[in-house]
């Protein structure tokens, strides 16, 4: 059976909104212990996404955390996959763009979140279903 990014995507999205401070998504990826959210506009469709990549690169300029908003620091262009995308397209895609988060969207809506965790967990259980 193929597996597609649906099997192994989190489904639960936690997003910050275009207008939250750096200081609410830092606060929001701790409470949450995340490394990478979402910004979404009030269409809540994917703007950009920030990840503790992010923050710390910000952090080292010395950025006001609390007057810099998401949408003004967040990485664009977004990485939008289909969840019936390969796990290994979705690899090869993370791979060829460096990034370790592909947004999972459907109707231009954000459905999951797809990690290179995911991945690994795929090779895992793999490797336990040949044992």
């Amino acid at each position: 059976m193929k597996l597609t990014v649906k099997d192994k995507m989190s489904r639960v999205v936690i997003s910050v909104s275009m207008s939250f401070t750096l200081d609410q998504v830092e606060k929001m990826m701790i409470k949450h212990n995340l490394h990478f959210l979402p910004v979404v506009d009030n269409a809540d469709q994917c703007f950009g996404v920030i990840s503790n990549t992010d923050l710390s690169r910000w952090h080292a300029f010395k950025l006001d955390f609390n007057k810099r908003q998401a949408w003004e620091v967040c990485t664009l262009p977004i990485i939008e996959v289909s969840p019936h995308l390969s796990i290994i397209e979705a690899a090869e895609l993370m791979v060829a763009n460096n990034v370790h988060h592909l947004v999972v969207t459907r109707k231009n809506v954000v459905t999951g979140i797809f990690s290179s965790i995911d991945i690994v967990h795929c090779f895992i259980l793999e490797g336990k279903d040949k044992e």
